[in-house]
């Protein structure tokens, strides 16, 4: 999903970029590309950059609201009867996002409840899913995943190593198929960083 707009002096030319990290410039003048047609391709990514910022924040009724409270003031005297002290304000709103996802906007990049691919190269050595063998994380992949939050390692497990689909997860989580996106993507930039 793209969130930030093309910097000015970059809007000469456009680029695609691909997910194994390679990339194809569009330039003025060349096969049959004009001014026109890189501002076009611009436009309308600037109109997806619009959308998706949008909609990343929508309002929310009155009654939205009241149940969030309800929801964090629930939260948080269930997380001090099992941890014995408040949650800080992080970890109430990771919560809060958590049971309330925001409404992201479609985009090309949306991942039609599980039926698109997932990126599978962050991870190493992911078993083959008619294996017998049982799988086992590397000694510096399971530091990596002590990196990742309790629901991106449930993620990661479920989509890499069991080989469930991303609507499947979301039902077995009980949260929207954005919510499990927004849980593999934080935990796919956690792995890349450190891996």
């Amino acid at each position: 999903m793209k969130i930030r707009k093309t910097r000015q002096e970059e809007r000469g030319i456009y680029i695609y970029r691909f997910a194994d990290g390679s990339k194809i410039e569009l330039k003025p003048g060349e096969n049959g590309v004009t001014k026109v047609d890189i501002k076009k391709l611009h436009a309308l990514d600037d109109s997806e950059v619009y959308n998706n910022n949008k909609n990343l924040r929508p309002e929310k009724t009155e009654e939205e609201k009241d149940e969030i409270e309800k929801f964090e003031q629930k939260f948080k005297s269930s997380f001090k009867e099992e941890y014995g002290y408040e949650p800080n304000k992080d970890i109430v709103k990771g919560a809060v996002e958590d049971a309330f996802p925001r409404n992201y906007n479609l985009s090309l990049d949306f991942d039609d409840d599980g039926e698109i691919e997932p990126d599978k190269r962050l991870i190493a050595s992911i078993a083959d899913k008619e294996s017998n063998e049982l799988f086992e994380w590397s000694d510096h992949m399971e530091e990596v995943l002590s990196l990742l939050t309790e629901k991106q390692r449930l993620v990661i497990k479920m989509m890499f190593v069991d080989g469930y689909k991303q609507s499947e997860i979301a039902d077995y989580m009980s949260i929207s198929s954005a919510a499990v996106k927004k849980h593999l993507d934080k935990a796919k930039r956690t792995i890349k960083n450190n891996f």
